[in-house]
């Protein structure tokens, strides 16, 4: 699991203020629906909108020209928990711009916390660069002190057992974080990080 990556083509599209203004109206012309978030109240000059058929969201901008601010898009799979559903955030993204920080601050996190509660189990991607590391490390922390959720790790390669529990933080910064997230391709590839609200175990 997550193989450290040093950027990714999304980004490299949604950075620049004039690819991502090009990208947003792609976007936004393939079909998309007003999306709402539980208990999170909309700053003013924002839309929330989902495709469907993509499983993507995004806030973007009520400019007449709309930038995008923040993206995720999901897959969903039963690979590494079935029969349990899980989803797997393949694409998130947010803008550095100053002007926007107030909008997107803290949204990564009530988007994770939407899917958990949705799919129940999320996954880490199998790439993902240092920033999504620090998110994901967070959501773990969290997870680990939150009644009703479980963390686990997967690693193909283990012969018996896929899934080890995470017990506690201590054990996951000693002997789990630097086994998970790492640089070479036919290990770091196999493993994945498990958050879930139902026991796998």
């Amino acid at each position: 699991m997550p193989i450290i990556i040093p950027d990714t083509s999304f980004n490299q599209v949604l950075s620049p203020e004039t690819t991502n203004k090009i990208n947003t109206q792609d976007f936004l012309s393939r079909g998309i629906d007003e999306f709402t978030l539980p208990d999170f109240t909309l700053p003013f000059g924002y839309r929330l909108v989902s495709c469907p058929d993509e499983k993507q969201y995004r806030m973007v901008t009520c400019e007449p020209e709309p930038e995008t601010i923040y993206a995720v898009r999901l897959e969903e799979t039963q690979d590494f928990t079935s029969p349990e559903r899980a989803c797997i955030q393949v694409m998130v993204w947010r803008t550095r711009q100053p002007e926007h920080e107030h909008a997107v601050h803290g949204i990564a996190r009530r988007f994770f916390r939407y899917f958990l509660q949705t799919y129940s189990v999320i996954v880490t991607d199998s790439a993902q660069t240092n920033a999504a590391r620090v998110m994901w490390e967070g959501m773990i922390a969290w997870a680990l002190r939150d009644p009703g959720h479980y963390v686990y790790i997967y690693n193909a390669s283990w012969q018996d057992k896929k899934l080890e529990r995470v017990r506690g933080w201590d054990e996951f910064c000693q002997h789990w974080a630097g086994f998970c997230w790492g640089a070479e391709p036919e290990s770091h590839l196999n493993r994945r990080v498990v958050i879930s609200t139902v026991q796998l175990d």
